[in-house]
């Protein structure tokens, strides 16, 4: 199951799509606590075109310093292992369920009438371990994670459990082909979902899938653990998630024994015991699941339990990127760029970046995109940096749509627009992005006239503004921005 839940309620920036993610595994950010704190740690490159570009770069000496953390994060801590990580005890045990056909009507999408909408938050399938102890006969079909109270969905019935297969019988592969299907729709007209339902409720559904976990099927324990860590469908609880990752360990799934050693690591759910997850991690990673070298080169990256070693860790790193794990080949430009104890090579770190890049990983395409902005390695050259942001901020990624909000506030390899600019800032403002709001906080006057009072405007329209639209932010402004990143 890929953890990261794609809104259906998708916005338009900058004649891009950008879909909202949410339901992660990190914790949502204390923005006001943390932005002054990503500043002063490093992450504003200096000079006058780069002063608002954001890195991926992390703090000298890694997580494990103790100090304020400068990258904003914008996904989870530790990427979801991936399928095919060797055998997957109890995955013989499925889910009954039926196949029924929902009416459905698309309604005007709010502040777009020409988009169609529904109400529904949505995750994809990506395993088959894990479609399979679903139910599903293969990975097609998206997770019906909740939906809007009085919206279409909600009034169709369709409720947390179900997963939607086709809409008017065309098959649905993932959350994107269902989103661009409602959005398309004409307002106001009438489609028919194909859905799987389990139970006869939410309640229902949780009481089945724990029944085939407690009859041994490690991908409904860990589909049950997932659930638990992000509230989805369940009160968000990292003890109860915990103790399925463990249940999931000692049955033998290796991506159980990985995420049971980093809640041991890290103290989530259970009593810290960094020894001890180190060893569950370590038992992961002989078994040849890649994620798990990846968090064991973290481990020796940070001196996470183990002593700092950037040698080995960059060794590991590069075992688990030759199983084309892409965070692994961020990781190993990471460090190559300064941000683990090796001395820089800049070369090598764009070489790393663009592996991943090439692979579809997002941060590879936003750390590629920040080494052309920046002369890192290669040439400098704007117009080359903007292509990956673009190709980043497709797939949601913070860094890129805020860098690239900066390029084409400034003009920067891409013709100028303020107002795209807003959009991008907007929806990172809307995702709480650290970084982003500390700029609008703190350094909106580096941003044009023209950003500025198109970005009051969409404060306006988003209901969160009700001042001048005049481009001088003052306290009417901050406390709109405040409201719209949800800052208490």
């Amino acid at each position: 199951m890929s953890l990261s839940t794609k809104h259906l309620l998708a916005a338009t920036f900058g004649g891009l799509l950008a879909f909202s993610t949410s339901l992660t595994a990190a914790s949502p950010l204390d923005l006001a606590r943390r932005a002054s704190a990503e500043a002063k740690a490093g992450v504003v490159l200096a000079g006058a075109d780069d002063r608002d570009i954001i890195r991926l770069l992390p703090p000298a000496g890694g997580a494990g310093s103790g100090g304020a953390g400068a990258q904003p994060p914008s996904g989870p801590d530790l990427p979801f292992p991936p399928s095919g990580g060797g055998s997957v005890p109890g995955g013989s045990l499925r889910l009954s369920g039926k196949s029924i056909k929902v009416p459905i009507s698309f309604q005007a999408f709010p502040g777009n009438p020409a988009a169609s909408f529904i109400g529904i938050r949505l995750d994809g399938v990506s395993d088959e371990a894990t479609a399979s102890a679903l139910g599903l006969s293969n990975e097609s079909g998206v997770f019906v994670v909740d939906t809007t109270p009085g919206a279409p969905a909600a009034q169709a019935g369709l409720r947390f459990g179900d997963f939607v297969l086709a809409i008017d019988d065309k098959p649905i592969l993932q959350t994107s082909e269902l989103v661009e299907a409602i959005k398309g729709r004409s307002p106001g007209s009438q489609g028919t979902l194909s859905v799987w339902r389990v139970g006869d409720d939410g309640t229902g559904y949780l009481h089945e899938l724990r029944q085939i976990a407690d009859r041994g099927s490690t991908p409904a324990m860990m589909f049950l653990a997932r659930l638990y860590t992000n509230g989805t469908g369940v009160t968000r609880d990292a003890t109860e998630a915990t103790a399925w990752y463990k249940k999931a360990a000692v049955a033998g799934s290796t991506n159980g024994m990985l995420l049971y050693g980093d809640a041991l690591a890290t103290g989530s759910g259970t009593v810290k015991d960094v020894s001890e997850g180190h060893r569950w991690i370590k038992k992961a990673s002989d078994a040849g699941n890649v994620a798990a070298l990846f968090r064991l080169g973290r481990m020796y990256r940070d001196a996470e339990g183990v002593g700092r070693d950037p040698l080995e860790a960059v060794n590991i790193f590069k075992k688990a990127a030759e199983g084309n794990y892409t965070p692994a080949m961020v990781a190993v430009g990471l460090m190559f760029e300064g941000g683990g104890g090796l001395e820089a090579d800049h070369f090598q770190a764009v070489q790393w970046y663009k592996k991943a890049a090439d692979l579809g990983d997002a941060e590879g395409m936003a750390a590629l995109g920040t080494m052309y902005s920046t002369g890192r390695g290669v040439e400098k050259n704007y117009a080359t940096s903007a292509t990956w942001y673009i190709e980043a901020a497709k797939r949601g990624q913070l860094l890129a749509i805020h860098n690239l909000a900066y390029q084409y506030d400034k003009g920067l390899g891409v013709d100028r627009d303020p107002n795209a600019a807003s959009g991008y800032i907007y929806h990172a403002l809307e995702q709480r992005y650290a970084f982003s709001y500390q700029q609008m906080m703190q350094n909106s006057r580096a941003w044009s006239k023209e950003f500025r009072k198109s970005l009051q405007q969409r404060l306006v329209n988003g209901g969160h503004y009700s001042g001048t639209v005049d481009g001088s932010f003052g306290r009417t402004t901050f406390d709109a921005i405040n409201a719209l990143a949800q800052v208490k």
